[in-house]
């Protein structure tokens, strides 16, 4: 059983790369400027090329092991089944529960701009993005891109009117000068990778595009250029026309850069404009995140390391379950505080992160042979280089709250728990076939 192709191209894998990340430059990067601008310019540089090396050796995994597992899979040729396993259900609890925080995030956009908002919104929204994915993937594609086009016009809009407004002088306060400190960086490192964090999560479209060797390199690489040019801009000009110490504590930098009191109330139309846009940079976001954790689930049941059932497929080639699953997850992650969503997602992915880079050494390693039809630049030592930020990034995001890293822990106890009470399933059937007597 398997999806489907469906005319999937690398300007649709870029789409889906940038969607999937887009949202994270309309909030929840400015958070880090509590450490002070200066902090967070370095740890955003770091991040980049963080992202910049992943995008590049996982897109040689996938165009060489094209698999809507994505991720899980390298890791699973690497190291075994049970590492696969739990890599896979790493990032499919990350990123089920990162489209919840993007409906709460569009939710508190939607009441600070249109007036309405709250749980029913929430629902309706989760609910309708699963109704169109059960279209079939060509339908939530197009729709994809388009938010995402909206949302990068929205971003350009902002830093066309800004930009006349940068002032260095904005970038530093009495207690935040613009100085460099390993521990100012450190603190900052988990907001400022929300940048670009998920865009590796392309893979999983790769089983359903065109000629995936070509596609997927070209798309994610695309992507991750077009957020590298807009986060700089962004962290730049945002901060150097509103102010760091207004934009730090927002919950919607953008649009408190374009109100705040350093401009008087000069862009209130703007404001709005860019208030919409980022409800559909958000939503495109949320789009991407189900998707991606719906290809996840679906791919760990297909190899029986989940209930075979899960891995059913509609009439469109759609896998229904597992995205009614990752809607269900979605809503009760609404309910929780996004930002101690978003340090789990990004606590989860970097966990996720410093095993499939040890892979791609790995399988570098033990199989040179195998046919790669695009091969990361730098190779093992791109790759290395890599697993030391991840490790970084890892460790910062112990500033998340016990309650969340409590949440965290009881998840991976679950996710071990299904595995051994499958297994032990698995194994039942083949010793009642194996023991069944013999029709005479």
């Amino acid at each position: 059983m398997t999806l489907k192709r469906s005319g999937v191209g690398w300007k649709h894998v870029a789409g889906l790369g940038v969607s999937l990340v887009i949202a994270g430059q309309f909030t929840g990067w400015n958070y880090g400027l509590s450490s002070g601008w200066a902090n967070m310019a370095v740890a955003t540089l770091l991040v980049a090329l963080l992202s910049f090396g992943l995008a590049l050796c996982v897109a040689e995994l996938a165009a060489a092991l094209p698999h809507a597992g994505g991720l899980y899979t390298y890791c699973q040729d690497a190291f075994g089944g049970f590492t696969g396993y739990m890599v896979g259900m790493t990032v499919f609890g990350a990123l089920a529960i990162g489209a919840g925080a993007a409906a709460t995030f569009i939710s508190a956009y939607c009441e600070h701009v249109l007036g309405f908002g709250g749980f029913p919104l929430k629902l309706a929204l989760i609910t309708a993005i699963i109704g169109v994915h059960l279209r079939g993937v060509g339908e939530a594609m197009n729709l994809l891109v388009a938010a995402g086009v909206i949302s990068l016009l929205a971003i350009l809009l902002f830093l066309l009117t800004l930009a006349p407004h940068f002032s260095p002088a904005n970038l530093v306060t009495a207690t935040l000068p613009l100085e460099v400190s390993p521990m100012g960086v450190f603190a900052a490192i988990p907001f400022a990778i929300w940048l670009f964090i998920t865009v590796e999560q392309t893979t999983a479209a790769s089983e359903e595009v065109d000629d995936p060797g070509r596609n997927i390199p070209r798309g994610m690489i695309a992507a991750v250029l077009i957020l590298l040019v807009s986060a700089l801009c962004i962290l730049m000009i945002a901060s150097g026309a509103g102010g760091v110490t207004h934009l730090a504590p927002a919950d919607d930098p953008l649009y408190a850069a374009l109100t705040s009191p350093l401009l008087g109330n000069s862009y209130s139309t703007v404001a709005t404009i860019v208030g919409l846009g980022g409800m559909f940079g958000l939503l495109a976001t949320m789009f991407s995140l189900v998707y991606s954790a719906s290809r996840q689930l679906y791919a760990l049941a297909r190899e029986g390391h989940l209930p075979i059932f899960i891995s059913g497929v509609n009439q469109r080639g759609a896998p229904d379950l597992t995205l009614m699953l990752v809607g269900g997850i979605a809503i009760f992650a609404s309910l929780a505080p996004p930002m101690s969503v978003l340090l789990a997602v990004v606590l989860s992915l970097s966990a996720a992160y410093i095993v499939v880079l040890a892979a791609f050494i790995r399988l570098r390693t033990v199989e040179p042979s195998m046919p790669r039809p695009f091969r990361a630049w730098g190779g093992r030592g791109t790759a290395a280089a890599c697993l030391v930020l991840s490790i970084l990034v890892f460790a910062a995001c112990f500033q998340l709250d016990v309650a969340m890293l409590a949440g965290v822990g009881a998840y991976f106890v679950f996710a071990v728990a299904a595995r051994i009470f499958v297994r032990s399933s698995q194994a039942a059937q083949v010793a009642a076939i194996t023991e069944a007597p013999a029709d005479v």
